[in-house]
């Protein structure tokens, strides 16, 4: 199973909205094990969440979208897009808080969603290696 914790740049889960976490560090979990793959920076990450029906303007800002057009700023847009071009593989996320829309569209794509406080990544996977019983049951409850 591939899991996603929304990192800020300082090591810590990010204390807001998935969303908006500028990278997430995505890991393989096998057998109570838990081994870093990589790190996915977030497009999303550097943008601020424009509501189209509140006159707010989106312009480019300084983000790098690898030759595509801008995300949607909003809505199950946004959060599709961040599904199929950040995401597409991770079957948990883990992260501070995430907004009905964003959560209902995850859940009902097959990703469980779990919410921690906005600690170090490296307690976090401390805790995952030392009681995995407790962290599968919380996968388990997620369903």
């Amino acid at each position: 199973m591939k899991i996603a914790i929304a990192c800020d740049l300082e090591g810590n889960v990010f204390p807001g909205h998935f969303a908006h976490a500028p990278k997430y560090r995505i890991y393989q979990y096998e057998n109570g094990q838990l081994r870093l793959l990589e790190e996915r920076e977030n497009p999303l990450g550097s943008l601020p969440d424009y509501d189209e029906h509140h006159g707010h303007e989106i312009t480019r800002l300084n983000a790098d979208f690898q030759g595509e057009e801008m995300p949607p700023a909003h809505g199950l847009p946004k959060y599709s897009w961040l599904r199929s071009k950040v995401l597409p593989d991770v079957d948990v996320i883990i992260a501070g808080g995430a907004c009905q829309t964003s959560y209902r569209y995850f859940t009902s794509q097959g990703v469980k969603m779990l919410f921690t406080e906005p600690v170090e990544v490296s307690a976090l996977e401390e805790y995952i290696a030392s009681d995995p019983v407790s962290f599968e049951e919380a996968l388990r409850q997620a369903e």
